[in-house]
């Protein structure tokens, strides 16, 4: 049984600390997750640029080589490619996309076509 379902007059005195624990909460955390989040996106795009000749060398050699490269060019699209839709319109099993922006890997037998080049 839910703690306060029963006590309406109780809900606008928790609600009220909910949103002080997750404002405390955020003003806390939030900047230095921010920040470190900024760092590490940036470093990532900066090598997806590097390593595609800033956008104009993309192969489906180099997504094998640098499967990394992937989210990059999903959010480099206007608008940004969902993952559901990029599997779907690149006929390709979610484990590929999946294992190429999670775990950074083609692995052999994997089946990897450039749809948007073809």
């Amino acid at each position: 049984m839910p703690v306060n379902a029963d006590k309406p007059h109780l809900w606008k005195p928790d609600i009220a600390l909910s949103v002080d624990f997750y404002n405390n909460w955020f003003m806390q955390f939030a900047p230095k997750a921010y920040r470190d989040t900024r760092i590490a996106t940036t470093q990532q795009v900066e090598s997806a640029l590097a390593e595609t000749a800033n956008l104009t060398n993309i192969t489906s050699a180099l997504l094998r080589q640098h499967p990394e490269v992937l989210p990059i060019l999903r959010m480099a699209a206007a608008p940004p490619i969902a993952r559901d839709r990029l599997i779907g319109l690149a006929g390709v099993s979610p484990n590929l996309v999946k294992n190429m922006e999670e775990n950074n890997e083609f692995r052999p037998g994997q089946t990897l076509q450039l749809w948007m080049l073809n």
